[in-house]
């Protein structure tokens, strides 16, 4: 199964790398107006989203953050961060970082519409980060051209509540 994940990653990051920024800021923008709709916010007390990633293409969430930022200013948000060669969770308000999380927005490289796993860059980071955090709602966001029928899971990896492309919500 291993190396079938490691050729659909390769496919993957090949056919974002293939779009253009502007198609990347456009589709972003249509995942934004969907996540603002998704749940109430203002019940959300604390918030772990992840940094997009620039130079992969990533959906950018970080106009819909600061949005949120400047709403609920009382919402415990983090992010992780690589720190040396460790993944770090890390307070962008100066707060201690909660035990757990209301709400996770992930990012991925491709996802199953039927199960709900998601394809990462393969370092595991996310799937163990979402297994100690089974009360949160997890919200994976990825463009529409990640949709992958069938994607192989194992035991280890974490299905999301909700996955947000640009066309669509599937949950």
């Amino acid at each position: 199964m291993q190396s079938i994940k490691t050729e659909l990653r390769r496919q993957l990051r090949q056919t974002r790398l293939g779009m253009g920024d502007g198609e990347r800021v456009l589709k972003s923008r249509e995942i934004i107006k969907r996540l603002r709709t998704l749940i109430d916010w203002s019940a959300v007390s604390s918030l772990h989203y992840f940094e997009p990633i620039h130079e992969l293409l990533e959906v950018d969430i970080l106009d819909f953050i600061t949005e949120l930022e400047d709403k609920y200013p009382d919402t415990r948000m983090c992010t992780s961060r690589l720190i040396g060669d460790t993944w770090e969770l890390i307070s962008v308000r100066d707060t201690s970082v909660p035990d757990s999380f209301d709400v996770i927005i992930v990012p991925m490289l491709g996802f199953d519409s039927e199960s709900l796993h998601r394809i990462g860059y393969g370092g595991g980071y996310y799937d163990k980060f979402l297994a100690t955090q089974p009360q949160s709602k997890k919200i994976g966001v990825c463009f529409e051209n990640g949709n992958i029928v069938d994607l192989p899971a194992s035991a280890n990896d974490a299905p999301l509540d909700i996955i947000i492309t640009e066309k669509t919500s599937y949950n």
